[in-house]
């Protein structure tokens, strides 16, 4: 047995995946020239790799190289921001200004709202309150920041944008 030989079977079963042949941003809708069918040992490959990726948007960020994975992906055939949204999300346009921070898309944010627009025995008082922790940018315009929010977030955000303003902060 040869050295490569002894290498594999030590690794045991392989399962062919495919994996990005570039870096994929969010918003991208995944050709065949963004990804390569490679074999990968069974061990080191994730449950949720992407059967069929050519055609659906990216969501989250792929590095060049990496295995593509469901959770990485848009879930049907949704096109434009629509694609970007997780599975329990739903979006919103934040109305942007001046004092709004420069966002791209899949760039995470936590949205702040004026305490007494908000409040409930949940939120702490002060003069603000967070109303959505890790939302996703989705789209951008000189007019709007569209991010997705998770549905438990997402009556507090209509709420705020409803009855006053909504302030982006960037969030890592």
């Amino acid at each position: 047995m040869n050295s490569a030989d002894a290498a594999a079977s030590a690794w045991g079963h392989r399962r062919t995946v495919p994996v990005a042949t570039s870096d994929l941003e969010p918003g991208r809708v995944i050709t065949t020239a963004d990804i390569s069918f490679v074999d990968r040992p069974i061990a080191v490959v994730p449950n949720d790799v992407a059967a069929s990726p050519v055609g659906r948007s990216v969501t989250r960020s792929i590095a060049r190289d990496e295995v593509v994975l469901e959770r990485r992906l848009a879930g049907g055939s949704a096109t434009g921001p629509a694609s970007q949204l997780d599975e329990n999300s739903l979006a919103f346009a934040i109305p942007s200004d001046a004092s709004t921070p420069p966002t791209r898309i899949g760039d995470h944010v936590a949205l702040y709202a004026p305490s007494e627009v908000v409040a409930n025995p949940t939120r702490t008082s002060g003069p603000a309150s967070r109303i959505a922790d890790r939302a996703v940018v989705i789209a951008v315009s000189e007019e709007a920041i569209t991010v997705g929010v998770v549905i438990a977030e997402a009556s507090a955000v209509a709420k705020a944008l409803l009855s006053a303003s909504v302030i982006i902060a960037l969030a890592d």
